[in-house]
């Protein structure tokens, strides 16, 4: 699948997320967990909310920090493990991914091709914003970002 590379100055976004360190091994049922104890929070709250955020931070030997949460555009009570936090600011590149989520190394490919290529420099911090569920994996849209430094 071609990408359509772009670069962005990213604002803020506020989410009710949760952090915890995982493997690529476990990624997708770390993922599903976390949002499994935030959901629950905000719904019980009746907080108006966007898409699901994955932001990934750096880390050693094979694992790395994630903070799994949902955009949110009205203010909620923080509970348990369920905090405030933002996404990221700054100059970014960024770049569409439709289909599967599995398949979304192409997209990373695709953003570390063009930061070769134009001689600019990951900050190591990424994020992937989700968009609606389809049925249809062709139709699901999930933008991938990367700070740059």
């Amino acid at each position: 699948m071609p990408y359509q590379v772009r670069v962005e100055e990213a604002s803020p976004r506020v989410l009710a997320a949760v952090r915890a360190v995982t493997t690529p091994q476990q990624l997708s049922t770390d993922i599903i967990r976390l949002l499994d104890q935030v959901w629950p929070v905000l719904r019980e709250q009746g907080v108006s909310t966007g898409h699901n955020v994955i932001i990934y931070h750096p880390g050693e030997a094979g694992a790395f920090s994630i903070e799994a949460g949902v955009e949110v555009f009205s203010d909620f009570e923080e509970r348990g493990e369920v905090r405030r936090v933002t996404t990221p600011t700054g100059e970014t590149v960024a770049a569409a991914h439709f289909g599967e989520y599995s398949d979304m190394g192409g997209a990373y490919a695709a953003l570390d091709e063009w930061c070769a290529a134009n001689d600019r420099h990951p900050a190591g911090v990424n994020w992937e914003i989700y968009g609606d569920w389809d049925d249809d994996p062709a139709k699901r849209r999930t933008d991938v970002y990367k700070l740059l430094r």
